[in-house]
């Protein structure tokens, strides 16, 4: 029996969706996006899995980030400091985080808000926002996203930080969709097909949100960085990673460790693939190491390069690198 690829559908929404642009709705009413600035910072946290910290930080090295997302992005939010450290920089993150699609931009927004599919607001990243500190903000993406999932996040943001970007993550192919119909091993050009197919999705939202914000919403490329360690693994040279899948071989480290979350190590990955896209620079130019289990010198030159390759070729990210220096136009 083939594996079968989990998280692809996403809970029903009608039309229109009420979470934006229904200010007047019953559904609506007492939303934490329509209260004052004081009264959101009034409000009653919880913290959940996350150390939430203070609301706001002065400027510094560092981008001052919130972020909501889902447990495909907690590795890059763990790894993402270490590495902003071996590079000299203070990184302050802060982050409200829900398992699958309880993580999504969509259900996050509720959450936050406390309408729809939340009975009681957690505004999290919201009151840290109101504090006008902030520099970025990051999503995660889910199945059947919608533009405006995001719209009232980004409005919400301007408001309080105009000079906000917005980045979002795009995903990867799971072990399962390495199986087209009749195989009876996995394939890479299985896996090409999926990573192509995400990132005709992502560009079809991206050019929805485009329409009412340009140029504002960027794509954390770790569906092509995941692709690139594939290619890689089947060719044998992703040195030290023994399996593509740890519930199905019972090798460690390997690509997945269930067929869809991140195995050991390769958390290190999606944290250079967040560094690249934020900061424009490649994480090779760091000069600091960056101490993971699983990981060995060799596979961390190896996702370093990759991620940037990633974000470079990905011309959602909005970075370029033109004399391929390692360090993006925009900031040069």
């Amino acid at each position: 029996k083939q594996p079968q690829a989990r998280h692809r559908s996403s809970r029903p929404v009608p039309t229109p969706w009420l979470g934006y642009g229904h200010d007047n709705h019953p559904q609506i009413r007492g939303a934490t996006y329509l209260k004052t600035t004081e009264e959101i910072q009034a409000m009653p946290l919880k913290s959940g899995r996350n150390k939430l910290g203070p609301l706001s930080f002065p400027k510094g090295s560092g981008l001052r980030i919130v972020a909501t997302g889902h447990s495909w992005m907690r590795p890059g939010f763990g790894t993402l400091p270490k590495i902003a450290q071996a590079a000299g920089i203070k990184q302050h993150l802060r982050v409200n985080s829900r398992g699958g699609e309880q993580g999504g931009a969509r259900m996050m927004w509720e959450f936050e808000n406390g309408i729809l599919s939340s009975r009681q607001a957690n505004p999290v990243c919201m009151a840290a926002i109101t504090t006008g500190k902030w520099d970025v903000m990051m999503w995660g993406s889910y199945t059947n996203d919608r533009p405006e999932y995001y719209f009232g996040w980004i409005d919400f943001c301007l408001k309080h930080n105009p000079k906000m970007e917005f980045y979002v993550f795009n995903g990867w192919p799971q072990y399962a969709d390495g199986f087209a119909k009749g195989d009876q091993e996995p394939r890479i050009e299985n896996y090409r097909a999926r990573a192509a197919a995400g990132h005709k999705i992502t560009r079809q939202k991206i050019a929805g949100i485009d329409k009412r914000f340009p140029n504002k919403v960027h794509i954390l490329p770790t569906n092509e960085a995941m692709l690139a360690a594939l290619e890689l693994y089947f060719q044998g040279k992703l040195s030290g990673i023994k399996g593509l899948n740890k519930k199905v071989d019972g090798k460690s480290p390997s690509i997945w460790s269930d067929g869809g979350h991140l195995g050991q190590g390769m958390n290190l990955l999606e944290g250079y693939v967040f560094y690249a896209t934020l900061y424009q620079k490649s994480p090779e130019l760091i000069q600091g190491k960056v101490m993971e289990p699983g990981v060995n010198q060799e596979l961390d030159a190896t996702f370093r390069r990759i991620a940037w390759q990633a974000v470079i070729n990905n011309p959602l990210s909005d970075v370029t690198d033109k004399n391929a220096n390692g360090i993006g136009d925009a900031i040069e």
